[in-house]
């Protein structure tokens, strides 16, 4: 039994090799170099196996019999026909379900808290860290939303086979493979409507959903007082009261109203009053002076409220003497307003009080690094700092400060018709998701492999006898059938897009770099004088950090409005990266196809595939290329986040209660808060130089050259066509073909010396430069 076995194996090897030898006869003399990247003729014959294998038995449905395709429990719950793309979008619409009932959820709870619209108040540095975390949790969810939003537009716009065959009787081709617009016009009325929504349903969700949730700061109006040490041992605040005849000029109001005003002068006394008993019960933080510096040179000021500038009385004028109180020792004060926030210019010089006993020329924010390197001399007078002026009274020094801490007010605050608009947009993409999967019968011809096995499987007559024709050649429209001399030019990656699609691309992202740069050097000249523009200085202002230099003035308080301006760069972003992925998209599967000119494999399909056939990359993008191009895609997403932000901050008076009247003649009406938009010059020069990068990086991969040997069909449907029409006497069953291991080449010549090459299971041949070929045996 053995050895009839092993008789039979011989004479199956030897009729293998005698087809093989037939096969290679009828070739072309001048075409020897034949190509067999099977390397091994057991690998061949294993081939053949599989090819005789992989004839349907009669009655069957076609499929391959002896193929075994691991299915995951849903599939099988669920059948053949929610495999491959299908189950994609399921899979998409079960997240976007889940995504919803989570925004509901948080929506619901968020519209029922205590406070209308604020789910936390208290420690600045837990709102801040919480606010990151839900940002994190936000762009997750919303990564989700918009990438199966992306995925089903994909899925939507890609063509029939019917609409193929429409489209190439025409004359015109469609796109295979790539994002595209240009092939929505040939869809089905409803596929054309589902993907109108999904694009209109995204804009709003870029738009709004990292402003769903946001948090503000709290900035404190407090007033600073030199005091001598008597003061603080007084039984009693012995004149402490502001007389009756005092007048806003006596309390160094200046033109502007950068001074004392009514509502605070009467306010005096009650913390005066307050301080004298945080002082007793050691409720008041002693600083040094540096620590003080440190804490109350800022424009926003959040932690702290009013302070004792303390010295010794030997240091400070007699009682009779005090210019600012009469018998008291109370020898200087100044209010700060939180309400200079609101102003770029006003912000830088908010705290000028600390530079009121110096008399340099400069900006208060541009000198006090110079007090702070000599804090121990640190004096302050009792006139108003200007720059332009000298101030001649007497200083008062300062030999620690007594800080009052201030409750925490910093807020996560939720705005619920933002919330209600993002679930609204939320639902009605999963409703339209989950109705592609059970409702659209069409079966689109997502990737290159898909194309290629359905012109395998049935002709396209449009194309036969064109098997050299190229993408180049389809946009001409000039190819006639018949035969063709084989010129065997080298092309680069760029080759498969057109002048126009790269040219534009390049175009749009200049003028988005050129836009960026211009903002930038405006919002650098805009910042106050005193502020640092060298690169460090820069930096120092920090990614996306509230700063009241680096807000936007002339912007409504209002939130919508804000987030709108706020958020409108991502949806800019995010057609600029979808022209960039696709040009990225069509470079790699015009390299896909090349590979089939020099090696025998596979092709890749979006549905469940069978025999050698392979499951394609998640839109035709390679791991080594679709990863890190997503890693792009949020690392620049997140640098526009910081480039341009919300700002918003609560604004509380010198009582602590939640409003500010500001500046007097500047704010007349009391502010609760303030919302704006902010920019960071960092993130700006960051996004400027990922730009740059990305540019150059998509250049440069463009001049990388394909390997020679093959038709660029790139991502055309009709060049895809023209090379798999199967020689019959070779590759007698398509369907067969579509599901076998394939190469592209030359696998006849006819008697009258015309080529033909073609997708085959067989061993192919290099098209030899100056041959002719043409159509089918």
């Amino acid at each position: 039994m053995f050895q009839r076995a092993l008789d039979a194996r011989r004479n199956w090897f030897a009729s293998s090799r005698k087809g093989r030898q037939v096969y290679q006869q009828r070739a072309h003399a001048s075409n020897t170099e034949l190509r067999n990247l099977t390397a091994a003729s057991t690998k061949s014959d294993i081939g053949n196996d599989i090819d005789t294998e992989y004839r349907p038995r009669k009655g069957s449905s076609g499929a391959p019999s002896l193929v075994s395709q691991k299915k995951t429990r849903v599939q099988r719950l669920l059948g053949d026909r929610f495999t491959g793309w299908r189950f994609g979008i399921l899979h998409f619409a079960v997240w976007a379900t889940i995504v919803f009932f989570i925004n509901l959820v948080v929506t619901i709870w968020g519209s029922t808290q205590k406070q209308s619209g604020v789910l936390l108040e208290g420690d600045c540095n837990r709102v801040k860290n919480l606010n990151t975390s839900l940002h994190v949790l936000i762009n997750v969810l919303s990564t989700i939303l918009l990438s199966g939003s992306n995925y089903c537009m994909q899925c939507l716009s890609a063509p029939t086979r019917s609409e193929v065959d429409t489209a190439h009787a025409q004359g015109k081709w469609l796109d295979i493979g790539i994002p595209s617009i240009r092939n929505v016009k040939h869809l089905s009325r409803q596929r054309i409507q589902l993907w109108i929504l999904l694009a209109l349903t995204s804009l709003p969700l870029h738009l709004f959903y990292n402003s769903a949730v946001f948090g503000s700061v709290s900035s404190n109006d407090y007033f600073a007082f030199s005091v001598s040490k008597s003061f603080l041992e007084d039984a009693q605040c012995r004149n402490c009261t502001v007389p009756a005849n005092t007048t806003f000029s006596d309390r160094r109001s200046t033109e502007d109203g950068d001074g004392w005003n009514d509502s605070n002068t009467k306010n005096i006394p009650i913390v005066l009053d307050a301080l004298r008993r945080e002082y007793k019960t050691g409720d008041l933080d002693r600083l040094d002076p540096l620590e003080c510096l440190n804490q109350y040179a800022t424009a926003i000021q959040s932690d702290r409220r009013h302070v004792l500038l303390v010295a010794s009385d030997d240091k400070l004028p007699k009682m009779e003497e005090n210019q600012f109180i009469n018998g008291s020792r109370v020898y200087w004060g100044m209010p700060f307003y939180t309400m200079a926030a609101s102003s770029s210019m006003k912000a830088a010089n908010s705290y000028d009080w600390i530079c009121s006993g110096l008399n340099k020329e400069g900006s208060c924010s541009s000198l006090v690094n110079d007090i702070q390197s000599n804090a121990t001399a640190w004096s302050v007078r009792a006139c108003e700092y200007s720059p332009y002026r000298p101030c001649n009274s007497e200083p008062y020094p300062v030999e620690y400060c007594l800080s009052q801490p201030a409750d925490a007010h910093c807020r996560l605050q939720f705005n619920t018709a933002i919330a209600v608009i993002v679930c609204v947009l939320n639902f009605v993409k999963a409703a339209i998701m989950f109705f592609i999967v059970f409702r659209v019968g069409d079966e689109p011809l997502i990737t290159m492999g898909d194309a290629a096995a359905s012109f395998l499987e049935t002709n396209d007559p449009t194309t036969k006898n064109m098997c050299l024709l190229s993408i180049h050649d389809a946009r001409e429209n000039g190819y006639k059938a018949g035969a063709r001399e084989w010129l065997d030019q080298r092309y680069r990656w760029k080759d498969v897009t057109s002048m126009k699609r790269r040219t534009t691309t390049l175009a749009i992202f200049s003028c988005a770099l050129i836009i960026v740069v211009t903002l930038l050097g405006w919002g650098i000249q805009s910042l106050p004088d005193g502020t640092s523009r060298s690169l460090s200085g820069l930096a120092r202002l920090g990614y996306g950090t509230v700063d009241p230099r680096t807000a936007i003035t002339g912007l409504p308080n209002d939130l919508v409005m804000n987030a709108i301006v706020a958020n409108s760069p991502q949806v800019i972003l995010s057609m600029l990266y979808f022209s960039y992925n696709a040009l990225f998209t069509a470079f790699l599967l015009s390299y896909e196809w090349t590979t089939y000119g020099h090696k025998r494999k596979g092709l890749r399909l979006s549905r469940r595939p069978a025999g050698a056939q392979r499951t394609d990359y998640f839109l035709q993008l390679p791991y080594r290329f679709g990863v890190p191009l997503m890693l792009l895609s949020g690392t620049l997403h997140w640098l526009v986040s910081q480039s341009i932000f919300l700002v918003a901050i609560d604004f509380y008076d010198e009582l602590g209660k939640l409003g500010s009247r500001g500046y007097l003649g500047y704010i007349s009406a009391l502010e609760t808060n303030y919302k704006t938009c902010g920019y960071s010059p960092i993130a700006m020069i960051s996004v400027v130089i990922l730009g740059v990068f990305m540019v150059v990086a998509i250049v440069a991969f463009g001049y990388v050259p394909y390997k020679g040997g093959t038709t660029l069909a790139g991502n055309c449907s009709m060049a895809i066509s023209a090379a798999c029409h199967l020689d019959k006497s070779v590759d007698t069953d398509g369907a067969t073909a579509a599901v076998s291991e394939l190469q592209w080449g030359v696998i006849g010549v006819s008697e009258n010396g015309v080529g033909h090459c073609a997708f085959s299971t067989r061993e192919v041949g290099l098209p030899v430069k100056g041959e002719v070929y043409a159509g089918t045996q």
